[in-house]
């Protein structure tokens, strides 16, 4: 016999199944309704950014990521202060950030997106939030 909470994850399961095939046909479709991408997106985030779930869920739901990263702001550089080469601020990171990386899914390339923060030892979901940038 299932439980009450058994059908209610049942449901949430195929709600965001709907919501992931609304999502790669939006995301297929140059010139879908970006409204309608953009409320995908933020239910999806919702959903699957919960604590503990796993990234290869992500993965599975959303499809393969616009870009994988090692920090949220990667592709900042440092600001150069001696002559020589500029080292990205990725790498002046401590060891503990280097134990989850990031899966990015663009609504607007560079200006606003999606993210999942995934620790690399239990591939799970750590946090994860919607980035505008300006």
């Amino acid at each position: 016999m299932r439980s009450l909470s058994d059908s209610t994850a049942n449901m949430s399961d195929k709600d965001v199944k709907v919501l992931a095939e609304k999502y790669q046909a939006l995301r297929n479709d140059k010139g879908s309704d970006s409204d309608e991408l953009y409320k995908v997106m933020k239910e999806l985030g919702e959903r699957l950014g919960s604590h503990d779930t796993p990234g290869a869920e992500v993965l599975s739901t959303l499809g393969k990521p616009d870009k994988l990263r090692p920090s949220i702001d990667s592709d900042k550089v440092s600001v150069q202060t001696m002559p020589g080469p500029a080292i990205p601020s990725s790498t002046t990171t401590s060891f503990d950030d280097q134990k989850s990386y990031y899966l990015v899914y663009n609504f607007e390339p560079k200006k606003q997106y999606l993210f999942f923060k995934i620790d690399s030892i239990t591939e799970k979901v750590v946090t994860s939030g919607w980035q505008e940038l300006e």
